[in-house]
């Protein structure tokens, strides 16, 4: 298959491997095009800009659509998320026959805790959540056949603001419980991989690892590892427990993840800093 990649980050640049792994061409569409992986066809456009998407390849089986915002506004998320797929799509020389499109589980505003899967109601809370929706929602207005993505947040190799904290021994709330979500980068490329070749894809997938977790837990591991004091307790707080996410549909369609929860996820990346460490 030929697979365009708009928006061919971090993440993207390992679906890439896999996929050309697996024996399809794949092309990468980012701005600066510097960093992409070298058997990726580059093609170096910028969303926001028609003028640059005047020479996408023709033929594309599958699109892939994961663009990161220039920053963290409004305006920004609305122009790479929703006017940034207008553009695409309206630049592209024929229909794909299949079409990812990753967003985040970001569109979800529960804060009491409880567990949240694809049958929950989508009511984000801030505006970063309601783009992301429309977006979605943009997508499946004009192309059927979309599956949308909804990951939780990455850590992995470059990605690694928790084990700051940890070290830092932050104060964290631990009552009640903040619970948080997340997804190693590798198993975050390796399940939109898996997505884009099954044979009978649901519309809707949320990709997170099996272990929703308080985020005090985590952060105490984490500093217990490294050999930190643990992070201070904040307890009683007025603020929300956040929301645990499921992943059964996404292991119901047959994927395993390497790093299933963050103890083996955050291994990784301590014994890869542990022997960088005794290697320089």
């Amino acid at each position: 298959m030929r697979v365009l990649i708009a928006g061919c980050g971090d993440v993207g640049s390992v679906l890439a491997e896999n996929l050309l792994a697996a024996g399809h061409t794949v092309f990468g569409l980012k701005r600066n095009t510097a960093s992409l992986p070298e058997a990726v066809k580059a093609i170096a456009a910028d969303l926001t800009d028609p003028s640059t998407l005047n020479d996408l390849p023709p033929d594309i089986d599958w699109l892939v659509f994961m663009p990161t915002p220039s920053e963290r506004t409004l305006e920004a998320y609305k122009a790479i998320y929703v006017q940034g797929w207008v553009n695409l799509w309206a630049a592209l020389k024929q229909l794909p026959s299949r079409c990812l499109v990753v967003s985040s589980t970001s569109v979800y505003g529960q804060s009491d805790g409880s567990w949240v899967d694809e049958d929950t109601d989508s009511v984000p809370t801030r505006f970063n959540g309601r783009i992301l929706l429309d977006m979605e929602a943009t997508a499946r207005a004009v192309f059927n056949n979309t599956i949308i993505a909804r990951l939780s947040g990455i850590y992995g190799p470059g990605r690694e603001g928790l084990l700051k904290m940890a070290s830092a021994a932050q104060q964290v709330q631990a009552s009640p419980p903040m619970y948080s979500n997340r997804i190693h980068r590798d198993d975050a490329a390796a399940a939109l991989a898996h997505l884009l070749q099954l044979d009978k894809p649901d519309n809707l997938y949320l990709v997170t690892d099996d272990l929703p977790v308080a985020k005090y837990e985590v952060m105490s591991w984490l500093a217990e590892q490294m050999g930190f004091k643990p992070p201070a307790m904040l307890e009683n707080m007025t603020a929300g427990s956040g929301k645990r996410i499921s992943n059964q549909r996404l292991r119901d369609s047959g994927l395993q993840l390497k790093y299933p929860d963050y103890k083996a996820g955050y291994s990784q990346i301590l014994t890869q800093r542990n022997n960088h460490a005794v290697s320089g």
